[in-house]
């Protein structure tokens, strides 16, 4: 039988032809990494977003009345049945801190303003997420409609809108008493049923 052997040149093109097809897959698969990393990070930011506002919605939602105040990032004060800490209807506060603009969430049986260094022990300060540059929550004005928009750094907004109608509380009416002076009228008619201005006694 004949046997067929390997040139030396058809050994350097099977080798040059390997050696491409090895650089390729290199590249390859190093691509898939870099698609696999950022698609975990995505997701990964998908859920700390998800985790953000289901916590926040929980503490709105089964909350009967809201306190808004600030511009850019908002301090936000209610109480809730919503808690972290077993805590029956505690008040809680939302707001943005200018350490490192962390994004804060503050839980006690006290409300915020009444806090101090003697019951500290009775509050928790949970952190919520780092690099927070706007927090706004805006609320319809017939108090029916919720939007939450949170601006983390290098992430996209958080954006989420939901139904919650809370009680609107009705000016009280102002009862307008005139106070009149005696009136001709008023003489005549008197003169007319006590002629003689007699003292008239109520028992």
């Amino acid at each position: 039988m004949n046997k067929k052997a390997f040139t030396l040149v058809e050994l350097i093109i099977s080798i040059f032809l390997l050696g491409i097809i090895v650089v390729f897959l290199y590249k390859a698969t190093g691509t898939l990494q870099k698609s696999n990393k950022i698609f975990y990070q995505n997701e990964k930011r998908l859920e700390v977003g998800e985790d953000i506002l289901n916590m926040l919605y929980k503490d709105i939602f089964q909350s009967n009345e809201l306190n808004i105040s600030g511009k850019n990032s908002v301090l936000l004060k209610l109480k809730t049945k919503n808690s972290l800490f077993d805590i029956s209807m505690p008040y809680v506060s939302w707001f943005v801190s200018k350490d490192e603009d962390t994004l804060l969430r503050f839980e006690s049986i006290y409300p915020f303003s009444k806090i101090n260094n003697q019951n500290s022990y009775y509050y928790h300060i949970s952190v919520v997420a780092k690099g927070c540059e706007k927090f706004q929550i805006y609320q319809s004005k017939k108090k029916k409609y919720i939007l939450i928009y949170i601006k983390l750094k290098n992430k996209e907004p958080l954006i989420y809108e939901f139904y919650k109608p809370f009680p609107v509380k009705k000016a009280k009416k102002k009862i307008k008493i005139e106070l009149r002076t005696p009136h001709q009228n008023d003489k005549n008619l008197q003169q007319k049923h006590n002629p003689h201005n007699q003292e008239i006694t109520i028992n």
